[in-house]
């Protein structure tokens, strides 16, 4: 649905005659995939046992953490650059190029903002909060990626894991339990990211504005570039944002509801003390352990 409004040229795309602007899916993609998870750990509820900062619900593994991130950024060129839909003229492979070089200074940018952040406030290195912070960056920048300029991702990139920090934080005082935070990562990252790619187009202020153009402005219908739509633009994917979070977030609700008090959300206490690798796989461990 989410996509019929936006990429299948649905009415978000003729809002205000100016439409939204999101190039390869901050808001789309991942704010959907956030709000949803944020309604699924609220509505499940927390590990037993949990409470914020217990070291026991840490991570259980930095180098497949690690491995994972870096697979994920890898695919994030294809992702982004992918939304240039095709290379067959100088142009496309130009905005592709520049694609690319956004979200790797994007990435980079946010694993190294959230690495200071977590270690001025832990004073230790933080290897698993710089991953986060790397695909909090790469979240940020994925909607602007294509009409933005890179010293502008840069600082799209900073504020992202700033965002992303002070979501995770909000997100455990309210008691939310989410492993991953992907709430965090996906979720709010994906609403700055919208937010950014209007404020950050790299077209002449709020005067002018390129959005789906790419390095060209859009025009009116005698070909010149119109003039005081920037604005509109933001308050367009501003709606975006809002009505992803109703959508996605209200029927996510509904269905997680309905699945918690019908007792197939959750499995037993048993089960999940013991682990579902051990309870219900085979082989019954991930790892290895014995020397």
């Amino acid at each position: 649905m989410i996509v019929s409004w936006t990429w299948n040229y649905g009415w978000l795309a003729k809002v205000g005659d100016v439409g939204y602007m999101d190039f390869a899916g901050s808001g789309v993609v991942h704010l959907t995939g956030g709000i949803s998870a944020f309604a699924g750990a609220a509505v499940l509820g927390p590990r037993y046992g949990w409470s914020a900062g217990d070291e026991a619900f840490a991570p259980h593994s930095v180098p497949l953490i690690v491995l994972g991130t870096f697979i994920l950024w890898f695919g994030w060129y294809g992702f982004n650059c992918g939304s240039t839909l095709g290379l067959h003229d100088a142009g496309g492979g130009a905005l592709a190029a520049q694609v690319a070089m956004n979200t790797t200074v994007a990435a980079a940018t946010g694993g190294i903002t959230m690495f200071a952040i977590q270690y001025g406030l832990l004073r230790k290195y933080d290897v698993c909060g710089m991953c986060n912070g790397i695909l909090a960056g790469l979240v940020s920048i994925t909607a602007g990626c294509g009409n933005v300029e890179t010293g502008s991702a840069f600082l799209i990139a900073i504020i992202g894991g700033i965002v992303y920090k002070g979501s995770s934080t909000l997100v455990e005082k309210l008691g939310v339990d989410d492993p991953v935070d992907a709430a965090s990562v996906h979720g709010a990252c994906g609403i700055w990211g919208v937010i950014a790619c209007a404020l950050f187009d790299w077209g002449n202020g709020f005067d002018h504005f390129h959005g789906w153009s790419g390095f060209s402005c859009m025009t009116d219908d005698n070909g010149s570039c119109r003039t005081g739509i920037g604005g509109t633009a933001l308050g367009v994917n501003i709606l975006l944002a809002l009505m992803v979070v109703l959508w996605a977030g209200g029927l996510s609700t509904v269905i997680f509801a309905i699945l918690k008090f019908s007792g197939l959300l959750r499995v037993s206490q048993e089960s999940e003390e013991a682990g579902q690798d051990a309870h219900s796989h085979s082989p019954s461990k991930a790892y290895n352990l014995s020397s």
